[in-house]
């Protein structure tokens, strides 16, 4: 996947409302049906690329082995799934079912430019919305950093188990309501 840009042309094609909003390269929106067939290339690509300084080879295969097309489109069909598009490009996605950030994957050509951020802001303000007093996510050993960036605090490492193989993630949460 190249690296997807903004060219002058599609920005003035699109004529947005919001003046600033012809500077942001990417959008966040709802999960719609035409998304899900790309979804399990963004999470076999994140895990098998992005995960490879904390997994070895055969963790990462396990891990995204664990969900194929039917079983992933099954669950997000769960609580509230939102994906990240890029200059009209799926490069990630992100969901929430109730208190529980479940997944946030971010396609690695895509990574470090703030799509994961904004995909947990999202949900974050969705679930604040909702008048959630915390959320919990079981976070990758890869994931620990920016979920604490993120003001999660960790409980402890825990093991799960894919097909047989075991990962080491970390119990994390955070409140949202102010002590």
């Amino acid at each position: 996947m190249a690296e997807p840009t903004l060219s002058q042309e599609a920005v003035q094609a699109s004529e947005p409302t919001d003046a600033f909003a012809a500077f942001l390269p990417f959008q966040i929106r709802p999960l719609q049906s035409g998304d899900l067939s790309k979804l399990i290339r963004i999470f076999r690509d994140a895990i098998q690329v992005s995960t490879a300084g904390h997994y070895d080879q055969q963790q990462r295969d396990a891990w995204s082995l664990a969900q194929n097309h039917e079983s992933l489109i099954s669950l997000l069909g769960d609580g509230e799934t939102v994906v990240a598009e890029w200059d009209q490009e799926l490069v990630g996605f992100a969901q929430r079912i109730q208190d529980s950030i479940n997944m946030i994957y971010v396609h690695p050509d895509s990574a470090r430019v703030g799509i994961a951020t904004l995909l947990y802001q999202h949900l974050e303000d969705s679930a604040r919305v909702e008048g959630l007093s915390r959320l919990t996510a079981h976070v990758s050993l890869t994931a620990h950093d920016f979920f604490q960036f993120m003001g999660f605090n960790s409980e402890g490492e825990e093991q799960a188990d894919r097909g047989g193989v075991t990962l080491t993630r970390h119990l994390m949460r955070k409140s949202l309501v102010s002590n």
